[in-house]
């Protein structure tokens, strides 16, 4: 979406090249524009491009957080379900293995079972919340772009 409008940027400034009122001619026999009004131009162009990177960057990074957020919402809510499933599951199987062992045997082996369930929701939990880095690439593709666009803008 933003990419679009940077293109549609360069395709107006291009556009915009045409030939000027009091024109030059080159010695190649090309229209030269006047500096002054090439030199406004390029600087127009200039900020049109570093504001619509700008706007790719903060799409780009609130698209990052907005996933991350996201992630940790839904790791929260299925944590605390299945707490209470957890719950439910560590009653039933302390009863039904307090039939064959003692009480206090029974309670420490499904706690500790407990403990190693949450550190494998925990282990891969983690990794998930790091994915989309929340460096802007699409912008750094982009404003290489424009940088060689520029130069080609300035060799003309």
């Amino acid at each position: 979406m933003v990419d679009d409008a940077i293109a549609e940027a360069r395709m107006a400034v291009e556009g915009q090249k045409g030939p000027v009122p009091g024109k030059l001619r080159s010695q190649g026999g090309k229209e030269a524009r006047p500096t002054v009004p090439l030199v406004r131009d390029i600087a127009g162009d200039t900020a049109t491009l570093v504001r619509k990177e700008i706007e790719l960057a903060r799409q780009e990074l609130t698209e990052a957080v907005l996933s991350r957020v996201k992630g940790g919402a839904a790791l929260a809510v299925g944590g605390v379900m299945a707490v209470f499933g957890l719950i439910y599951l560590g009653i039933a199987a302390g009863a039904a293995l307090s039939i064959v062992l003692p009480r206090w045997l029974a309670w420490l082996i499904v706690g500790g079972s407990f403990i190693v369930l949450a550190a494998g929701a925990a282990l891969f939990g983690l990794p998930r919340l790091k994915s989309p880095p929340l460096a802007p690439e699409e912008t750094k593709r982009t404003v290489k772009q424009d940088v060689e666009w520029a130069k080609a803008q300035l060799k003309r």
